[in-house]
């Protein structure tokens, strides 16, 4: 995956900084002094190697699915911002903060001594000065062009592996598969309902998302179609208006990813081309909390409760005349 121009930008400053923060630690030479050859022919064999304890991540994807398995790591980066997009589950209270995922701080990572650094492999260009921190492994979160499903799950068997977990990596996606399959048939009544996934940009213009993306990955393993069938970019969505929207098939319901700006509901009160969307003008539109749009297979598997939850209260309200509102809507 491509990153972006800031991206790339905030990762050398990064680089920097960590070089020279690296490069003022004491070293390893000055602190542990060459053994004698008497000391290195007394010494016993190595006993096999422990799974490390102090974990420091910088990608939340690969944190999301250690958290989600019971691994917590020791550091993250980002934490207040992970807590609002991917929190499944929440990160303990002990987990500590190493700032910007373009710019972690050098200080607090060197401080924490992590017996292992885990990253996308969107750090590639700066893993040699990770690895004077600590012992780095970059893994392969999203690849382009190949399946998001498979991706995400060899992506926890590969942490399971490398935290000396397997047992946990492998109970944690057969209980996702099966969470999944019982969200299918909960939804048996809705197979093949199209449904279209937006985030607002401002009153005219959306974010929709169609495959391959996290959101349409969880419509195509509970048995929902994604009512947007257009192009899209390599991270599965695609910008589009009003207009656009207007293309969709009669029927689809639209789930609104959160936030949206302030300013919407009124807006939207007064556009005459959001007013006549069918899906507006019969109550099939429903807002949906803020979700990570490149998330590990937890957040597949909520955005899938989601999609459940929203249809089958929709079921539920059929008939009521309750035409949706967005909060302040009518303000």
């Amino acid at each position: 995956m491509i990153m972006p121009i800031v991206f790339h930008r905030c990762m050398l400053i990064c680089a920097c900084l960590m070089a020279n923060a690296a490069a003022a630690a004491p070293a390893e030479s000055q602190m542990n002094p060459p053994k004698t050859a008497t000391q290195l022919a007394s010494a016993q064999p190595e006993s096999p190697k422990a799974a490390p304890q102090r974990i420091a991540v910088l990608d939340w994807t690969i944190a999301e699915t250690m958290a989600a398995m019971g691994i917590f790591p020791a550091a993250i980066a980002e934490k207040n911002s992970y807590e609002v997009w991917s929190r499944s589950p929440a990160m303990p209270a002990s987990t500590l903060d190493l700032g910007m995922r373009a710019q972690p701080n050098p200080d607090r990572m060197i401080r924490l001594a992590p017996e292992l650094i885990l990253a996308s492999q969107d750090y590639a260009f700066v893993k040699g000065l990770l690895e004077r921190i600590g012992p780095t492994t970059l893994l392969d979160v999203y690849t382009p062009g190949q399946d998001i499903y498979e991706n995400l799950s060899e992506l926890a068997t590969q942490i399971g592996d490398i935290t000396g977990h397997p047992d946990k990596a492998a109970h944690y996606i057969t209980q996702v598969d099966d969470e999944l399959d019982g969200i299918s048939h909960q939804l048996l009544q809705h197979r093949g309902q199209p449904v279209a996934v937006i985030q607002f940009i401002d009153a005219r213009n959306v974010r929709v998302y169609g495959k391959p993306s996290l959101f349409s990955t969880a419509l195509e393993k509970i048995g929902i179609s994604n009512a947007w069938t257009a192009a899209v970019n390599q991270w599965g969505f695609q910008s589009a208006d009003l207009t656009d929207l207007a293309a969709l098939p009669e029927d689809t319901t639209i789930f609104i990813i959160k936030p949206y700006p302030a300013d919407l509901p009124g807006k939207l009160q007064e556009n005459m081309i959001w007013q006549a969307l069918p899906a507006v003008r019969k109550n099939r539109v429903i807002l949906a909390e803020p979700i990570w749009t490149l998330g590990g297979l937890s957040t597949v598997l909520r955005f899938a409760q989601t999609v459940r939850d929203g249809l089958l209260a929709q079921d539920a309200n059929a008939g009521s005349n309750a035409a949706f509102r967005f909060p302040g809507y009518n303000k």
